[in-house]
């Protein structure tokens, strides 16, 4: 099997020794949504694009596509592990990522400007959650519980890096949608610490989402049931 030329991810330590596995349950998500956001510059406050994101529930999976990223990632209900995942990078050319979860395993199958490529990397921890679900699956989150822990896995070199995401409280948010009480969350990569607000109202709906130099801020919500 021909393996994927990776590229070498760094992170730092991240301290986890006592911290809670995450548990997601995935009974908050209902029929289908489609989130509209914004996407600001944060150093000049200009609007650069706007994405759609579907969540939608279909039998006993939880699909979540996402527009702006070229991402298409499918969960088992309730438990948001993941199950599949596709997603377009386009860098040097084109790249497009198919990830199939079973077992212990990752089964990578990747067509690249030079060919197709394939890999099998194992699963170091669980609980496991796949890059391109993180923002819309941690809804179906405990926000009573201040840190919990779990394994991220990036499509991109796939690799896997040890995350939490630690609720600092609640604050006010304005976003183009209006006015929210929000649960602010970090996401700590140890090297990298980003931020998410969610509704504290169900279903915790991403309000906004701040990686320090794009903000995704909700613009509008259609929910079919």
């Amino acid at each position: 099997m021909k393996k994927i030329a990776l590229l070498l991810l760094i992170q730092l330590p991240l301290l986890v020794a006592g911290m809670p596995d995450i548990v997601l349950d995935g009974t908050v998500f209902k029929g289908k949504t489609t989130y509209t956001y914004g996407l600001f510059d944060i150093a000049t406050g200009e609007e650069l694009v706007k994405t759609t994101v579907i969540v939608e529930v279909e039998g006993d999976v939880l699909v979540i596509d996402d527009s702006i990223n070229e991402s298409f990632v499918t969960l088992k209900l309730p438990s948001m592990e993941p199950f599949y995942g596709e997603k377009t990078i386009h860098y040097n050319g084109d790249y497009i990522i198919q990830c199939q979860f079973q077992g212990d395993s990752v089964i990578i199958d990747a067509t690249t400007p030079s060919g197709e490529e394939n890999a099998v990397v194992e699963i170091p921890n669980r609980p496991l959650l796949h890059n391109d679900q993180l923002l819309f699956s941690l809804p179906a989150m405990n926000f009573t519980v201040e840190k919990q822990k779990f394994t991220m896995f990036i499509p991109a070199n796939a690799s896997f890096m040890t995350a939490a995401v630690v609720v600092k409280g609640k604050e006010k948010t304005q976003v183009p949608a209006g006015e929210f009480q929000t649960y602010k969350v970090a996401l700590d990569f140890g090297s990298d610490v980003q931020y998410s607000y969610y509704n504290v109202n169900k279903p915790h709906t991403l309000v906004l989402y701040d990686n320090g130099r794009i903000q995704y801020r909700l613009e509008s919500i259609t929910s079919e049931q």
